[in-house]
């Protein structure tokens, strides 16, 4: 195996690392939902993160066994697999950015948490009971006894968030500059056949 083709599987390797962690961090949501369904956007997630996977699995795969995935399988549709993927997961970080604005970096804010509270991405949604409170998604029973253990699991939930939504940016941004970098490299190369994966 040259010395690309290791660079390239080890790349691979780190986008599979990343795009699981997303999963798991978004499927840890999922998990969590007590009433109601998860927000449009956790799904949405879920499917990327599950996507960019297959993804990074068909790219590793072709960085080992290139000769004999090139019979099969077009260097373009390996690039356009990156492409696709690289769109959907900077699509979702930036719902999850949108989903997050009004968290005030995950403190209870001067409006006592309730910024936390009303943002669908970290109650997992709201539910008339006909409390003068709706019910959040993802609180359980004994979080509705106290405020603050309440309140402390909406804050756990919006650091992972966070986390995630950085992820999400570090894995998009890492497949654009895949895409990028062998442009770049099929131009040094001066037009010959190169090898995508």
């Amino acid at each position: 195996m040259g010395k690309s083709k290791v660079v390239t599987a080890v790349f691979r390797a780190l986008q599979l690392i990343l795009s699981i962690t997303v999963l798991a961090l978004t499927l840890t949501f999922l998990k969590g939902q007590v009433y109601g369904d998860p927000p449009t956007t956790t799904k949405f997630t879920i499917f990327v993160a599950a996507f960019t996977i297959v993804v990074a699995v068909a790219n590793l795969l072709g960085a080992i066994w290139w000769t004999w995935l090139e019979d099969i399988v077009p260097t373009i549709a390996l690039m356009a697999l990156d492409g696709i993927a690289a769109l959907l997961v900077i699509a979702a970080g930036i719902a999850w950015s949108i989903g997050l604005k009004d968290t005030h970096g995950c403190s209870l804010g001067d409006d006592d948490g309730r910024g936390l509270y009303f943002t669908g991405l970290i109650n997992g949604g709201l539910i008339d009971v006909g409390r003068p409170q709706p019910l959040a998604g993802y609180l359980r029973e004994e979080d509705l006894k106290s405020p603050d253990l309440a309140f402390s699991r909406l804050q756990g939930l919006c650091h992972k968030a966070v986390a995630n939504q950085s992820l999400m940016f570090v894995v998009g941004v890492a497949l654009c500059g895949s895409l990028i970098g062998l442009r770049f490299w099929s131009y040094k190369r001066g037009g010959q056949k190169t090898t995508y994966v």
